[in-house]
């Protein structure tokens, strides 16, 4: 199990009035948080872009990635997700090979095809061909990153003659595609990439989400591809405290605040996530627990959503610290005492 820390950059300023964090004051916790994860050994450290909304406020990963990666040494940096249909795809994959060059080969590019009805009415795109235009913006990033002069002749896109100037300091850029349905996780294992995505938007228990995993993977299979290269990244929200009393206490107002104002997904409060066991809330004990469940379902990767719907920044880091003292080590034993191949 791999550990991650993810942030989607919920700022509620316009929504209570005694809520006084200011988006630079957000932006420079967020910053101050990936050190201090990557200090812990944090494996990476996700961040969402979104437009248009106190739901998520950062609408340039590129330029934060450039910034954490000059801040950290370790930490790999991701997306989760760039939205293609609203972007040229050259200026993606020039962004983002760039990127990679700066942290030293560090990028997870976390891809997808939107969702939020209000940001493609404000980047004038129609939302019903948004899978088309995903694929063939995929497609330009794939040539583009091959480092040879190409064409490329698509339903959305044409470019003539053109060659990038920097590559990714990377062979192969770890991509991921944000989907957790049926229907999209098949086919995204047909195209041979990662699915990653938020478990409580898409099932109501672990048990339909390892249905869900169990299918990708078998697709994956049978479109011959290698099964030793998938990673499934997943987010739950997290908040580790000494009891589980305490980190109830603590998380569950700014949790509610966050779903009470999220703009997708199904209706829900924290007892209902709890329920489903959707949630990473609790003493070491209880998270190492929940944390066993998943990685039996098929989850190799914890994408902790820990500064939700205002929890203070100073909460945050002694959650990051107590995570990193208790409940990653578990891990890391296991890992040390399964047998090495020869």
């Amino acid at each position: 199990m791999e550990f991650g820390l993810f942030t989607v950059f919920d700022n509620y300023q316009n929504h209570d009035s005694s809520f006084e964090r200011t988006p630079a004051q957000l932006i420079n916790e967020v910053l101050d948080q990936t050190v201090v994860a990557d200090q812990l050994g944090f494996h990476a450290a996700w961040f969402a872009e979104h437009h248009f909304s106190e739901y998520g406020i950062l609408t340039s990963p590129q330029t934060f990635l450039a910034i954490a990666a000059e801040r950290t040494k370790d930490i790999r940096l991701g997306t989760a997700i760039v939205t293609l249909p609203f972007k040229n795809p050259i200026q993606v994959a020039e962004d983002y090979a760039l990127v990679d060059v700066l942290s030293n080969g560090r990028l997870n590019l976390g891809l997808g095809s939107g969702y939020l009805p209000h940001e493609f009415i404000g980047f004038n795109v129609q939302g019903k061909d948004k899978a088309l235009r995903f694929n063939d913006s995929l497609a330009v990033i794939e040539k583009a990153w091959k480092g040879e002069k190409f064409s490329h002749k698509g339903d959305y896109y044409q470019f003539n003659d053109v060659k990038l100037e920097i590559l990714p300091k990377q062979k192969k850029v770890p991509l991921w595609i944000g989907t957790l349905t049926h229907n999209g996780a098949k086919h995204v294992g047909q195209m041979g990439y990662n699915i990653s995505g938020v478990p409580y938007v898409a099932c109501n228990s672990i048990s339909e989400l390892k249905d869900i995993i169990d299918s990708y993977k078998e697709t994956y299979r049978n479109a011959g591809h290698d099964e030793a290269k998938v990673k499934i990244p997943l987010a739950l929200h997290t908040y580790v405290a000494e009891t589980t009393e305490e980190a109830v206490a603590i998380a569950k107002p700014h949790l509610d605040l966050y779903l009470d104002t999220r703009m997708y997904g199904k209706s829900a409060k924290y007892e209902d996530l709890r329920d489903r066991e959707q949630v990473l809330i609790g003493s070491p004990t209880d998270v190492i627990d929940m944390l066993r469940k998943y990685q039996e379902a098929g989850c190799d990767h914890i994408m902790m959503l820990m500064n939700f719907g205002g929890l203070p920044h100073e909460r945050v880091l002694k959650s990051l610290e107590l995570i990193a003292k208790e409940v990653m080590p578990a891990f890391q034993q296991e890992i040390l005492k399964t047998p090495q191949k020869a």
